[in-house]
């Protein structure tokens, strides 16, 4: 045995010894699409933190992007929220998606969507959050808005995904992750703490969830 199979050996029986710039997995939920959760740090979408989605236009597949994961806390008996959405999702869609409707609740207040995020994290009742910040209006987010989701999803295990709409920047914040919706079920990975900062993902486009006018 020469000393790399050595080395191999010692760090397959011990979970204890430093990595160096190798992190152990933290908490996390996973995404459904196993090509995504081999690249992100902790294997999933982060417990109790911010993730931003940054779709190419709107109903690019960033709401299928998130099902999976949202149809599994259903099915434990977690609610799902989705705060302020440009469009309202098709729920015959989300149902054979494996979704459980009497889980979700649907806020349509654009005005006051991060206070309502905040309330519900207080809560600590949610499985995850989905927002929609700044959808149909143009307007810029708040960062000091931002910074208090955070720090209000800290304070338990769900995450919250912040859905910006197209052509929009996001202001300076603490996200674990920020990821680029492209056409063509393409996922560009743009800020990663504690795994790859960079790089493209391409997942199957199939099976995205319409979305029809709201009213």
């Amino acid at each position: 045995m020469n000393l790399t199979d050595s080395l191999e050996q010692l760090l397959a029986e011990r979970n204890d010894l430093w990595r160096g710039r190798r992190r152990r997995p933290g908490n996390a939920l996973a995404t459904g699409r196993a090509a995504l959760d081999r690249r992100l740090p902790d294997g999933g979408w982060p417990r109790g933190k911010l993730v931003e989605l940054l779709p190419e236009r709107i109903g690019v597949g960033e709401l299928d992007l998130l099902l999976p994961c949202l149809a599994e806390l259903t099915r434990r008996e977690r609610p799902v929220l989705f705060i302020a959405p440009p469009m309202v999702p098709c729920p015959q869609s989300l149902a054979r998606a494996g979704l459980d409707l009497t889980r979700l609740l649907i806020v349509r207040e654009q005005k006051h969507a991060f206070w309502a995020a905040e309330q519900c994290l207080k809560s600590g009742l949610c499985g995850a959050i989905a927002v929609w910040p700044d959808a149909g209006n143009g307007s810029a987010v708040s960062d000091r808005a931002v910074r208090r989701l955070q720090l209000a999803a800290e304070n338990g295990d769900a995450p919250v995904f912040l859905c910006y709409a197209p052509g929009s920047t996001p202001p300076p914040s603490l996200a674990s992750l920020r990821l680029a919706i492209r056409c063509g079920g393409h996922i560009e990975i743009l800020r990663s703490r504690g795994g790859e900062t960079t790089g493209t993902i391409r997942l199957h486009a199939d099976n995205v969830v319409p979305l029809v006018p709201g009213r």
